[in-house]
């Protein structure tokens, strides 16, 4: 009898030590309830039995049973005659009391008022005989005013050889709390999942949906039950399949996050652009359990920024043009001077420029007017246009009645050809004067230079030189073409 009763007690000591190695709350109590119960209704059940035993034999005393009662790993009283005849070690612990403030009083002492119907009844039928170990939980109170959680399970005994009741106390507090944290924060990601309007989604390591929320039907009219149990890939644009696994996989190995935008298919067969934020979820061994990902309807804003980019691209072409000719403006030329001239450094390739003026614009525009003047402007513009159409030449208004030409990768005499066609050119539109001077249409006089860019040379001095040539060409006769002929040769 005494070895059984080791056993049994050494048994609840295992479980309850295996029990607590667990690390989630949800198997922790379900096999505490599964098996720890079963367990000390054993012992108690041999509690019982051997009180009856000993009593036949006339062996049990109330110092034996309190000595087997002690051993108990958990809370315990015996009631009788409606006071407390004794506590373990365990139970004055529970209620911050020692067994000399405790003996004596009722257990409603320590029940909450609203239980005392629920612990009447119950040790009611223990006192007509109905045996039993059901669980009860209830609320009691320990002198320092904590308001505890208990689990109760109860049987009838003989104590000093009197009917009595032996309870057992288990402090549930923490654990309810804790179930009512996971059940708040279930409602509340219930919540939060059938209201967001973005896609949350689970995927398993196999990259197979298991789990989306009903904002799936708004966003891609698919229900999830229609997405559960099917690949990531086969909702993704065939272009992106690739360019996403290859990012799940890179946070599954080294970020455990990634964030990426792709198109996703509609049930319709058309694709919406998504932004995604991914994590992977794992366990202690850091084995993959599965992806977790939010998903966002970007296709309004991908439209705005593209009308922003278009109103961008839209704002600089206009900063960039000269609003009468329609050609390149001077700080649009001064941007491009500095681009072409880094580049053809590294090269040592020669860099030409050519300035052109119309002559006696002034004169031009005083006897026909600023309507006609303007008119004047955009057809010279238009002939610099049509004239320089090789990739990477540029043709720009320097300012008033003057306009500049780049030609990266062009030697003097390449210049001085482009220059000469545009000479005929101007005469060819046969613009007439109108006005007493020396020549009777349009023409217009010509600078060029030619340098190689290097260290020692800024690009401005490209400039000065075609400039200083263009003086030279109106200082004379006008009409003329003049080229600086050493600049070429550096």
């Amino acid at each position: 009898m005494k070895f059984t009763g080791r056993i049994t007690l050494l048994l609840i000591s295992i479980m309850v030590s295996i029990i607590e190695s667990f690390s989630e709350p949800t198997t922790i109590w379900s096999i505490l309830e599964a098996i720890l119960f079963a367990a000390i209704a054993a012992f108690l059940g041999w509690v019982y039995d051997n009180a009856i035993y000993y009593k036949n034999k006339a062996e049990i005393s109330e110092s034996r049973l309190s000595n087997l009662l002690k051993l108990s790993p958990e809370p315990i009283m015996v009631y009788q005659d409606e006071k407390i005849v004794f506590v373990n070690d365990k139970f004055e612990e529970l209620v911050d009391s020692s067994s000399g403030d405790i003996l004596g009083k009722s257990i409603y002492h320590f029940v909450l008022p609203e239980y005392h119907p629920t612990v009447r009844q119950r040790f009611n039928d223990m006192i007509l005989g109905n045996k039993s170990f059901d669980r009860v939980e209830i609320k009691i109170i320990s002198s320092n005013h904590n308001i505890l959680d208990i689990e109760i399970s109860s049987a009838p005994i003989l104590y000093n050889d009197k009917p009595a009741i032996e309870v057992f106390l288990r402090d549930v507090t923490k654990r309810n709390k804790l179930s009512e944290e996971v059940r708040k924060n279930t409602e509340l990601y219930r919540f939060i999942t059938e209201n967001t309007t973005d896609l949350i989604s689970f995927l398993n390591p196999n990259g197979e949906y298991e789990y989306l929320s009903p904002s799936s039907k708004d966003l891609l009219d698919f229900y999830p039950e229609e997405m559960i149990g099917k690949n990531l890939s086969e909702f993704l644009h065939p272009g992106e399949i690739e360019k996403v696994i290859a990012l799940l996989l890179e946070a599954d190995e080294e970020l455990d996050f990634a964030a990426f935008s792709h198109r996703t298919k509609k049930k319709d067969g058309s694709y919406m652009w998504m932004e995604t934020n991914a994590r992977t979820i794992r366990k202690n061994s850091r084995k993959l359990e599965g992806i977790v990902a939010v998903s966002r309807d970007i296709t309004e804003r991908l439209e705005k920024e593209e009308r922003l980019h278009e109103a961008n691209v839209m704002l600089r072409y206009i900063s960039n043009m000269d609003g009468l000719t329609g050609i390149p403006n001077r700080r649009y030329f001064d941007e491009k001077l500095q681009e072409e001239w880094k580049r053809l450094k590294r090269n040592s390739s020669p860099f030409s420029a050519i300035m052109i003026d119309i002559d006696f614009f002034k004169k031009y525009n005083d006897f026909n007017g600023h309507q006609a003047g303007d008119e004047c402007l955009r057809l010279i513009a238009s002939v610099l246009k049509n004239t320089v159409r090789r990739a990477g030449d540029f043709a720009a208004r320097y300012g008033g009645e003057e306009f500049v030409i780049l030609l990266p990768e062009t030697d003097a005499q390449g210049a001085v050809h482009v220059a000469e066609l545009l000479q005929a050119n101007v005469r060819d539109l046969n613009i007439p004067y109108l006005s007493n001077v020396l020549e009777p249409i349009v023409s217009i006089s010509i600078g060029c230079s030619t340098l190689i860019p290097d260290e020692r040379t800024k690009p401005e001095e490209l400039i000065k030189l075609a400039d200083k040539e263009l003086y030279k060409a109106k200082e004379s006769r006008r009409n003329q073409l003049i080229f600086n002929q050493l600049s070429h040769l550096a």
